[in-house]
């Protein structure tokens, strides 16, 4: 299958920056802010002596070659379908040539900056020095800003970090650089994909009157699976067996991003309430990167942590589950990200299949932020070229609203669920049929062009609509999302509690539980993986049910105009994408 140049697509032409030049060998690499996304406030000057740690990314290698490679590794049929890289066979594609390491170590030599290389191929050139010393170095003006999440007001402002509204570098080094953080690109905080709702366990369904067997999948579903949604509902809906999985090198990773945590005593509570026929003594390890931590005193838990391992866990049954914590609460989301990505890329035995909950509107950043999704998006181009299956939830905003810091109505997605190297999971909801949760986030991104695989479905789905939602999006863009699975009435137990969780932060794991459980069979049979999802999915709609009710409008923010927004329709769309989970028919697909 060709490759597709990743690029910033030019939907943004009138946020584009002007070129700001400071002396005849200066380059500006971005001028001012486009816009202050909202929740930042700029608060004032800092200390000169106030220390700044940067990191200079340098220009990959070979981006196109990887992804060509990639997707001739990932495509079902491929002469190389399953035939994975290694470290060392990602790093000529992925590493700097070393003209540009020579020519960036040399000029922060000129200016009494020492750097080390970092990264997992010394992609990068790390330094501290002073605020003085970054605005003499870059001739910027560092400012103080903080952040308070726009969508709630019980936040607490925080101290978030140092921006600058311009910054230089040399005009030789233009080749070679291909961002500089912390800079011009604002870096929220991260945010997770769901929604809670406390309810008294004596008020509930309980889960032991949900029948564990239904004769089919449509309409003979128990009445307590339309308003709870426990395992055995998910086991009955998609066909997931509940025997136990056999391969212990088969894993599937939790992603825990900024100090969300989850502790093994709600685990057990939860497996003795819906999976009584697993032991409750069944657990996870943890996996700690930069410095992440899981303690388990009782209110140390989150809901989204909690979500995340008791739908994986509890549904992959015995599959061995990692809880990779990364960070902590002062890192910012891209940060996350990447040192997540850098975790997988260079792990001797990474899990092979990875959820991830957490995610920011695209109408929530900024063009000066393309360069941070494009770094982020291409080291998980790098992951999943080891035959790591990434799957994001679509975000909770259903198809958009208004752009960051104006009035301009505009549908959009999420990130890090519009990076085409990643799968992307919406949501449904309802048992008899199926239909699109309206907050599932999907639609076409701004920022990220579509890829190849993708170029047949979504041709058809635009004949299909016509002239709906025509001028306010972008139809080049990476559509999303790929599939979907259950995502309200989602009961879990967190710090004792119980809980009904609501959003794409409950299909994510859903979805990568079933993939796990596919690779379990996998492995047993002598076979690969099935990697990176995105080419077998497109290659293989049979293989999921396809939604063909409900919309997602356009949900934020609360004060722009509703859209028209998506409607699930026949084949893919951008509510549903291919539609949920069918275990068996995924199994048949992935030839056993």
């Amino acid at each position: 299958m060709p490759g597709r140049k990743l690029t910033v697509t030019s939907f943004f032409s009138l946020l584009s920056l002007q070129a700001l030049a400071r002396s005849s060998i200066l380059r500006t690499r971005a001028s001012t802010f486009d816009v202050t996304p909202p929740g930042f406030t700029q608060v004032g000057t800092p200390s000169s002596e106030t220390i700044i740690d940067i990191r200079i990314a340098l220009k990959a290698a070979d981006n196109e070659g990887l992804q060509s490679k990639l997707y001739e590794i990932s495509t079902p049929g491929s002469a190389s379908y399953g035939q994975y890289l290694t470290p060392d066979q990602i790093k000529p594609y992925a590493a700097p040539s070393s003209d540009s390491v020579t020519a960036v170590t040399s000029w922060l030599q000129s200016q009494n900056v020492s750097a080390i290389s970092t990264g997992p191929f010394g992609e990068y050139l790390s330094f501290s020095i002073p605020v003085s010393k970054a605005n003499d170095l870059l001739s910027a003006e560092y400012t103080n800003f903080t952040y308070s999440s726009p969508s709630s007001s019980s936040q607490a402002i925080q101290t978030w970090g140092l921006y600058t509204s311009a910054y230089s570098i040399p005009t030789d080094l233009s080749e070679h650089i291909n961002l500089i953080h912390p800079s011009t690109a604002f870096a929220p905080p991260v945010n997770r994909n769901g929604r809670t709702i406390l309810y008294s366990k004596a008020g509930s369904p309980s889960q032991r009157a949900v029948s564990a067997k239904l004769a089919t999948r449509a309409n003979t579903a128990p009445t307590s699976c339309e308003t709870l949604v426990p395992p055995s509902c998910l086991q009955s809906l998609y066909g997931i067996p509940s025997t136990p999985a056999t391969q212990d090198s088969n894993v599937l990773g939790v992603s825990s991003l900024q100090s969300n945590w989850a502790l093994e005593s709600d685990l057990e509570s939860f497996l003795t309430e819906y999976r009584p026929d697993m032991s409750p003594n069944t657990t996870f390890t943890l996996v700690s990167v930069e410095n992440g931590t899981n303690p388990q005193e009782t209110g140390d838990a989150s809901y989204e942590a909690s979500l995340d391992i008791q739908y994986t866990v509890g549904l992959a049954t015995d599959v061995p589950t990692a809880f990779i914590a990364v960070g902590n609460i002062d890192t910012d989301f891209f940060t996350s990200l990447t040192d997540l990505a850098e975790y997988l890329i260079t792990a001797d035995n990474p899990p092979q299949v990875v959820t991830t909950s957490y995610g920011v509107a695209e109408g929530f950043l900024t063009a000066s932020s393309a360069g941070l999704m494009e770094q982020a998006c291409n080291s998980f181009m790098q992951a999943t070229s080891r035959g790591i299956s990434l799957l994001f939830a679509s975000g909770d905003d259903g198809a958009g609203g208004c752009t960051a810091g104006t009035n301009n109505l505009t549908l959009f997605t999420a990130f890090p669920a519009a990076c085409p190297y990643v799968t992307a999971v919406g949501s449904v909801t309802g048992i008899g049929p199926e239909t699109a949760s309206n907050f599932s986030g999907g639609g076409f991104s701004n920022y990220f062009s579509r890829p190849s695989y993708q170029d047949a479905v979504v041709s058809s789905y635009f004949s299909s609509i016509g002239s709906a939602n025509e001028g306010l999006y972008n139809s080049s863009g990476r559509a999303v999302p790929d599939i979907a699975a259950q995502g309200e009435n989602i009961p879990i137990i967190s710090n004792g509690r119980q809980v009904l969780e609501l959003g794409t932060s409950a299909s994510s794991p859903i979805f990568a539980s079933v993939i796990s459980l596919v690779n379990d069979k996998l492995v047993a049979a002598g076979k690969p993986v099935l990697g990176f999802l995105n080419p077998f999915i497109y290659s293989n709609p049979q293989a999921f049910f396809d939604i063909v009710s409900g919309s997602t409008p356009g949900l934020i923010p609360a004060d722009c105009p509703d859209s028209v927004g998506w409607s699930a329709v026949e084949g893919w769309d951008p509510a549903t994408g291919f539609g949920t989970p069918n275990f068996d028919a995924i199994v048949n697909a992935a030839g056993l």
